[in-house]
């Protein structure tokens, strides 16, 4: 739909300011609609990140603290490596997703958005970011 889309996010990952963790890698390729979204991010070098110990300890601090078992929605395993990275990376960087604030009580249905913001995480969608960067896509 967005043709001028790749270039700029191609452009993104070459400057490493772009980067996925490898569970997102293994979420993304589970759809058969997907599949040339994974095919693409697979082509690109250096996408994924290698998750290391530090990333493994922090995604478990994640995981005790905002999963609730048996909940209809909420942080999932490839969204608690995608925010203990962005943990672990520090200030001045941010996640962006599709995703709204958790609707209802957000501490028994925590998301991405909900998550970052009690840890300290700058989070923004897509679309914000396309805003931001004032690119027109054609």
């Amino acid at each position: 739909m967005f043709p001028g889309l790749l270039p700029l996010m191609k452009g993104l990952i070459a400057e490493g300011r772009l980067r996925a963790v490898q569970q997102v890698k293994q979420e993304i390729k589970d759809g058969d609609e997907e599949l040339t979204l994974a095919k693409w991010c697979g082509a690109q070098k250096g996408f994924y990140l290698d998750d290391d110990l530090g990333i493994q300890l922090k995604v478990r601090e994640i995981m005790t603290q905002f999963q609730v078992p048996k909940r209809p929605k909420g942080i999932g395993i490839a969204d608690s490596f995608v925010i203990a990275r962005a943990a672990l990376n520090g200030t001045g960087r941010h996640v962006v997703s599709s995703e709204n604030a958790a609707v209802g009580n957000p501490h028994k249905n925590s998301n991405i958005p909900f998550v970052y913001d009690q840890i300290g995480v700058k989070h923004i969608r897509f679309l914000e970011r396309l805003r931001m960067k004032r690119w027109k896509l054609s």
